[in-house]
């Protein structure tokens, strides 16, 4: 009985410090969290019909801050784009994949300024095309981008993509 109680007692100690640590995150694992979160937001799946495919992109696009600085050096792209732009490009590149997934692999994190944090990681960009002969895709970058704390929690504000390894 007495062992029983002990082990009761310990285990409601285990759930009370897992309740705490889930609860109240550290600023690295809020940034991870995001970054985890966009990750599912791009997400796709099969079709979807044009609706489902805009709510999509505006999830997304809620990831960024209303201003981005974008680089890609191997695509000779560099632009300060709007969300509303974001949620464009979202939609467009959903409408012409069957299938989409996004991975982040080793991120590191460093914290500058008050409310702004440095991530430096590996990501992978794989799907297929829409259509009976869509073709596969990977795109291996590595990404440089900086993200700031707000009232609507951390946002991605640069974002810089170096090509890594060619297909």
């Amino acid at each position: 009985m007495v062992i029983g109680k002990k082990i009761g007692a310990l285990f409601l100690i285990l759930l009370a410090a897992w309740a705490l640590w889930a609860a109240f995150p550290t600023r690295k694992r809020q940034v991870l969290r995001t970054l985890k979160a966009l990750s599912r937001a791009v997400e796709k799946e099969g079709r979807e019909g044009d609706l489902a495919a805009a709510a999509a992109a505006r999830k997304v696009s809620a990831f960024f801050a209303p201003r981005c600085q974008i680089e890609a050096e191997g695509y000779d792209f560099r632009a300060e784009v709007e969300r509303e732009e974001i949620a464009r490009y979202a939609f467009a590149a959903r409408g012409r994949a069957s299938r989409v997934s996004l991975r982040v692999y080793d991120p590191v994190v460093d914290f500058g300024p008050e409310g702004e944090a440095k991530v430096r990681a590996t990501v992978r960009l794989e799907g297929e095309g829409e259509g009976d002969g869509g073709e596969s895709f990977r795109e291996v970058h590595e990404v440089k981008c900086i993200l700031r704390k707000g009232e609507e929690g951390w946002k991605i504000e640069e974002v810089s993509l170096v090509e890594v390894l060619r297909r």
